[in-house]
């Protein structure tokens, strides 16, 4: 049963004061390079930051992300995003992701089903705000 329901909607204007912030850590380096990349451009409203796992915990804390896309969710992933998503962890065709708690596990993620999690990660964020 999927968390929150697809949909294609056209992308809307932020409400909030700031922009959606994504973290990124997955692995290949070439993979993740080329999700960000489609994500700025697709979702021109989020700030999407790259870096390398070992420095994932780090930058949770200093870019407090509303959405955290990596190979390993770590604790400090789990506790501190609302929005998460493990990416195809240890090379496994296998994603879990992570709505403020509450598990999905994925066979797959395709780039609709990615935007739709950046789509509402963003309310997600809106809301806190």
């Amino acid at each position: 049963m999927f968390l929150f329901a697809h949909s294609h909607k056209p992308v809307r204007p932020r409400t909030g004061l700031r922009k959606m912030r994504i973290l990124m850590s997955n692995e290949p380096r070439s993979y993740r390079e080329s999700i960000a990349s489609v994500l700025r451009d697709l979702r021109p409203n989020a700030e999407v930051k790259i870096v390398e796992q070992e420095e994932l915990e780090r930058w949770i804390l200093r870019f407090a992300p509303d959405l955290a896309i990596c190979n390993q969710a770590t604790y400090a992933v789990r506790s501190r995003v609302p929005v998460w998503v493990e990416l195809y962890p240890e090379g496994r065709a296998v994603s879990t992701i992570s709505i403020k708690g509450r598990r999905e596990r994925s066979d797959g993620i395709d780039l609709s089903r990615l935007l739709e999690i950046v789509d509402f990660a963003e309310v997600v964020a809106d809301a806190r705000e």
